[in-house]
């Protein structure tokens, strides 16, 4: 089988943190546009989400190398930490990837250091309180989101409080898939400026007015992530 037009690529999914392939996904309606474009879809969950609560200390990154190398060549979507997984994902092993499309990867979690574990301390014990947070706006949002989806409180605390490789700037360099990088107009952690500069083959699209979870709800976002998915080549 022919693994160089986008109808026979499979296209992997990932979540964002709190939520899992079925809630971002599925309810969201990509799974179904996707399918029925042509399309192949297979979701993998962030570890400590979804189908993958006994992966709380393994790294995203790996889950989609995983998937991806099963199938020699895929298309991928990832929002906000799902983004910044495949973004390692395809800047480790680039020739796995032939269209990447990121929501959410706003610059700041990379040159502020969002990402590492002490930033991540104060979210990590909001989330193993049997107090719900009454002076943490994010930490009750996230909270919710996470009971929304039925996903285990202390299995997503834990893959947020474990080591984790994470891209860097120079790693972003390396990436060979045509990208298309979206942000939202409104995210209160910025723009994917950064990003989409130092991704060769990348491109950027605002979604105007969409704070950070707005951005995968957008069909605007919706439409244009799947025609450069669904781009043939």
């Amino acid at each position: 089988m022919s693994i160089n037009t986008s109808p026979n690529r499979p296209v992997i999914l990932i979540n964002g943190m709190a939520s899992n392939f079925e809630t971002q996904w599925r309810r969201g309606g990509w799974v179904d546009s996707l399918e029925a474009a042509g399309r192949t879809v297979i979701g993998v969950d962030l570890p400590g989400h979804g189908k993958n609560t006994d992966a709380v200390g393994r790294d995203a990154a790996d889950l989609i190398l995983e998937e991806a190398a099963k199938h020699g060549s895929v298309d991928a979507i990832g929002f906000s930490a799902g983004a910044w997984a495949l973004l390692l994902a395809a800047s480790e092993q680039p020739a796995l990837f032939e269209r990447i499309a990121v929501l959410g990867a706003a610059d700041m979690v990379l040159t502020a250091g969002l990402h590492q574990e002490a930033m991540q301390q104060p979210l990590v014990e909001s989330l193993r309180s049997a107090e719900e947070p009454t002076d943490n706006l994010m930490a009750l949002l996230i909270r919710t989101m996470i009971a929304d989806a039925g996903n285990d409180r202390e299995a997503v605390a834990g893959h947020l409080a474990s080591s984790h490789r994470f891209v860097t700037v120079e790693g972003l360099g390396a990436i060979k898939a045509a990208t298309l990088v979206v942000d939202g107009g409104s995210d209160g952690a910025g723009p994917s400026e950064l990003v989409a500069e130092k991704i060769p083959n990348a491109s950027r699209f605002t979604v105007d007015g969409a704070d950070h979870f707005d951005i995968p709800t957008s069909k605007q976002c919706e439409e244009e992530v799947e025609t450069f998915i669904n781009k043939a080549g």
